[in-house]
């Protein structure tokens, strides 16, 4: 990457990308719409088109972008760990010719893999960091969530109030797999710009890479083992050592829901009308996430052993 011209895009690609993360935090109608989850897309973008070269001056581009519009370097921080980072783990693991076919264990599934463990050990890092209350993690997470609840509905200053009982017990249900939310809008955020990305410039004619064959995803053998392991802690353990196991389970069934979806999508190749019964299952699965989630992972763990996709048809490059 030589040209002023593609520096100048890789450049402009981050301030964009950090004018959404901004946006978002400040809480605008536009950020919350198209930064929430979409503000790492213009270094995707960029990255994808230009090679990875193109990084250091996306990043160039956002951390000065989010320090002239917030006046402080903080927010820059958080526009490194939260856009760049997955990004450039994802681009730079999965996304190189040649690496990213077959049913086996694919490129795709390693980034996924890495990428995992890079939200699992910022969330652990995160809790480590935490002042701890009353000597305990799962308290302090809820005590932190209640009033931030409580400051967002009432007004700034508003905490430690009495909630109703009904939003006490959802509080405390939202702060019992907290943990793992963030770290899964972590590697999801990174997973969808990447996605978005690669689509939106192969249409363009621009992409450095083909597109892989998602379909293929295979999570590595060392992540599964992981992910039964601290299954199995959170599932003995007590206190706190079972509320971060736990939640860390939670981030690591994130490739396998990914390697779930993926044996749906050969299952559904198969058929008439494909396209129809895509839609009618995403409808269904966000009517019943829950029972959604628990299926797809399982799907994904099975597809290990009984070798679902190798079952079927293989189905067409890139999709």
């Amino acid at each position: 990457m030589t040209s002023p011209r593609a520096k100048a895009i890789a450049i402009a690609a981050g301030v964009f990308g950090a004018t959404l993360l901004v946006a978002a935090w400040r809480g605008s109608i536009f950020g919350i719409v198209f930064g929430t989850l979409l503000s790492p897309l213009p270094a995707a973008m960029a990255v994808l088109s230009f090679g990875t070269a193109a990084l250091p001056f996306v990043i160039a581009g956002g951390v000065a972008a989010t320090t002239l519009l917030t006046g402080t370097f903080a927010l820059a921080v958080v526009y490194l760990l939260l856009d760049a980072a997955p990004v450039a783990l994802l681009v730079w693991l999965s996304l190189r010719p040649g690496k990213a076919s077959g049913v086996g264990t694919s490129a795709i599934g390693k980034a996924l893999a890495w990428l995992t463990l890079a939200a699992l050990a910022l969330v652990v890092a995160g809790l480590a960091a935490m002042p701890v209350s009353d000597g305990s993690v799962a308290v302090t997470v809820r005590q932190w969530l209640g009033d931030f609840v409580a400051a967002a509905v009432n007004g700034q200053g508003a905490t430690g109030l009495q909630l109703p009982p009904q939003r006490a017990a959802a509080l405390d249900a939202m702060a019992s797999f907290l943990p793992g939310a963030m770290g899964w809008n972590w590697c999801l955020r990174g997973v969808v710009s990447v996605v978005l990305a690669q689509a939106a410039i192969e249409r363009l004619g621009n992409a450095a890479v083909p597109t892989p064959n998602y379909r293929t995803v295979a999570v590595p053998g060392w992540l599964r083992a992981g992910f039964w392991a601290i299954a199995v802690v959170g599932w003995l353990a007590t206190g706190d050592v079972q509320y971060v196991a736990m939640n860390a389970a939670a981030v690591m069934c994130f490739p396998l829901l990914l390697q779930g979806l993926a044996v749906v999508h050969c299952g559904v190749a198969r058929l008439d009308y494909a396209g129809m019964w895509l839609v009618a299952f995403y409808v269904l699965s966000l009517l019943m996430s829950a029972l959604a989630f628990v299926v797809l992972v399982s799907l994904g763990v099975v597809d290990h052993f009984l070798k679902l996709r190798a079952r079927m048809v293989p189905p067409p490059q890139g999709g």
